[in-house]
């Protein structure tokens, strides 16, 4: 082997040249998330609503805005009230969507529930 053979060995191929990393390469954006309402399911019965909103409010949440005098109270039915403590127990848990189940008797919703001075909590991404 020549000396002017043995240069041409030792020098990397284009191939495997490593090209430094650029600082000027940008991190694509994450995706916005989807925010989502948890609100009872259409077809629940009175009971499973009732059981839906006390272990809500029993698990420290704040129940008062559906409290008589609240700003959700009215309309003052059980199908408003525990959509107000079942979605306010969703969003106070980090949003998981295992948080609203409640038996069966909820499900997610892109759709804001939120009405008249009754502002239902979270959903914002």
């Amino acid at each position: 082997m020549t000396l002017a053979s043995q240069r041409v060995a030792a020098r990397p191929s284009p191939a495997t040249e490593k090209t430094p990393a650029t600082s000027s390469a940008v991190a694509p954006s994450p995706k916005p998330k989807k925010a989502y309402w948890c609100v009872p399911k259409k077809d629940v019965t009175d009971a499973e609503l009732q059981a839906s909103l006390d272990y809500a409010c029993a698990h420290g949440i704040d129940c008062s805005p559906i409290q008589q005098g609240g700003s959700c109270f009215e309309p003052n039915t059980l199908s408003a009230h525990a959509a107000y403590a079942m979605n306010l127990y969703y969003q106070s848990s980090g949003r998981d969507p295992s948080s609203c189940d409640f038996s069966q008797a909820a499900m997610l919703s892109s759709s804001n529930p939120s009405y008249n001075g009754c502002t239902f909590p979270g959903g914002s991404t």
